[in-house]
């Protein structure tokens, strides 16, 4: 069942009982307010004929109201124009679909014909009912009209979701004038929907990255496998150099992976640990001298503190940037580690970057140095930067060529 019909149901239910309870409360009122009025004219009558005062002046004078029936537990029927006899209780009496009311005062029982007043009520009655029907039906209708009215902009939500697909991810729902709960449901939805978009965007970047990357080493590979299988029976100095060069691209695509995968592993959301930054960089330069030991680490802090982050994206960043510092070294084979002004900062000696290319090194794949034999994959500051976006840190670099670069980060 769709939901205006559910609405429309549960709105005629709701109105329903409304008009039930309405109804039968207009009822009940106005009967009892019909017999407090007649039983209010039945004590004037007693009162105004003296009979609460003397049963003798009582009786001569109650004759002269012939529309009124008297009775006496002493002087028995006084009066009687309805012809119904001994009468000597209190309430309404039908007799012959005739009613009659009736109050007892002392020894008296005075009474009236009502008839007209029940048949009034009764019609009343009947009028309640069908206007409360025809009630119910008209706000049937208006439930209806006003459920598909209200759902209407839902609909449209149901329209354009069911449109989008992998080739149209910018699509959004357009959100209503009114900011109400519907705007709020929209808005939801569009910001769910650019999340969708982001995350198909990082997949299809990761493949495209891959894809690039990854084709000029399986080319690679390819021709050396095709070398061997002509020379390399033949020639052991093809063969060796054959594989040397097979099992250097394999380590280089495995790193590559290894990096692209990374980045497409890095959550908004970490947790935080206290990090001191004296013995973690301590720990960093250790690391390094044993991965480059023909390198000489220097450690430099003005003042030690403590500072709140993820270590392990630390790590990775700092592994980044060093890597960054090893490739680029040139002669003087010297990397500076440390924290100053309150930045961390890595040094190198190395070739520079030049002014033009500084704005442009963070972009993926971007590398200063254009020619394929230079090391790395212009992904490493790629991931650095996006490792400091999550960290919330902010990176600058200062740099001169052929006489080094500095990389420093801002924890902010």
């Amino acid at each position: 069942m769709k939901l205006a019909w559910k609405l429309t149901i549960l709105f005629s239910i709701i109105f329903s009982l409304f008009i039930i309870l309405f109804s039968y409360g207009y009822f009940v009122y106005t009967r009892s307010l019909v017999l407090s009025e007649t039983k209010r004219e039945l004590e004037r009558v007693l009162i105004s004929r003296g009979m609460m005062m003397g049963r003798g002046m009582g009786f001569q004078l109650g004759l002269r109201y012939s529309t009124y029936y008297i009775y006496s537990e002493i002087l028995g029927i006084i009066q009687d124009p309805f012809n119904i006899g001994v009468v000597n209780k209190e309430g309404i009496v039908e007799k012959d679909q005739n009613y009659y009311f009736f109050i007892r005062r002392d020894d008296y029982v005075v009474g009236k014909d009502i008839t007209s007043l029940i048949t009034a009520i009764n019609r009343l009655r009947r009028s309640i009912l069908y206007t409360g029907f025809i009630g119910i039906l008209i706000s049937s209708f208006l439930g209806y009209l006003l459920s598909n009215r209200f759902l209407k902009p839902i609909r449209e939500v149901i329209k354009t979701v069911k449109e989008i697909d992998a080739k149209k991810l910018k699509m959004r729902v357009k959100l209503p004038r009114q900011r109400d709960e519907l705007w709020d449901l929209i808005n939801t939805l569009n910001n769910m929907l650019e999340k969708v978009e982001k995350a198909y965007a990082m997949q299809e970047q990761f493949i495209s990255d891959v894809s690039h990357e990854l084709k000029t080493p399986l080319t690679n590979i390819l021709g050396y496998v095709k070398m061997l299988k002509r020379w390399g029976k033949e020639d052991e100095k093809v063969l060796n150099e054959s594989l040397d060069v097979i099992e250097d691209t394999a380590e280089n695509m495995k790193n590559l992976i290894e990096v692209l995968l990374e980045m497409a592993k890095i959550q908004e959301k970490i947790s935080k640990d206290e990090i001191d930054i004296e013995e973690f960089l301590h720990e960093r330069i250790v690391y390094y001298e044993r991965m480059y030991p023909e390198f000489h680490f220097a450690l430099k802090i003005d003042s030690n503190t403590k500072i709140y982050s993820s270590k392990i994206l630390l790590e990775i960043l700092f592994n980044i940037l060093v890597d960054n510092a090893v490739k680029n070294s040139l002669d003087r084979k010297v990397i500076e580690l440390g924290f100053s002004k309150g930045m961390f900062f890595v040094k190198d000696y190395g070739r520079g970057i030049p002014e033009s290319e500084k704005e442009k090194i963070f972009e993926r794949f971007y590398k200063v140095d254009k020619s394929r034999s230079s090391e790395g994959y212009g992904l490493g500051l790629s991931l650095a930067k996006k490792i400091c976006d999550v960290l919330n840190i902010k990176i600058d670099v200062e740099s001169k060529e052929n006489e080094g670069s500095t990389f420093y980060l801002k924890i902010l």
